[in-house]
């Protein structure tokens, strides 16, 4: 079974689809089983295109070790950690009102296929 998800920013699955998006994270929850190396998964946009990726490697950091070499592989923005701080800041403040600088994220690196 391929993982659906979507970015719900259009700008995000261009990124990808260029080669700039090697990465993203999301909230550890141990609710829900970590992505696996070799997991394929599918991203959509609002148009309806999808976008096929593989893992490559997946790993845990705390928000706050996050550093610039992440920020680079997600690719967004001036690339700069700076950058990549402010707007997961802003994203996980969003859709989790509990977050915290020390929660621990999962880190997936992936390459389109």
């Amino acid at each position: 079974m391929i993982n659906r998800w979507t970015f719900d920013d259009d700008n995000l699955f261009e990124l990808v689809r260029i080669g700039q998006k090697r990465g993203t994270c999301s909230r550890n929850s141990d609710e829900e089983p970590m992505t696996k190396i070799g997991d394929i998964q599918e991203i959509y946009n609002s148009r309806g295109e999808t976008i096929k990726i593989k893992i490559t490697a997946v790993r845990l950091c705390r928000f706050c070790d996050v550093d610039t070499a992440w920020a680079h592989i997600e690719g967004e923005g001036d690339l700069s950690l700076t950058h990549w701080r402010r707007v997961h800041i802003d994203f996980f403040t969003k859709h989790y009102p509990d977050f915290h600088e020390t929660d621990v994220l999962e880190l997936n690196e992936f390459v389109v296929i």
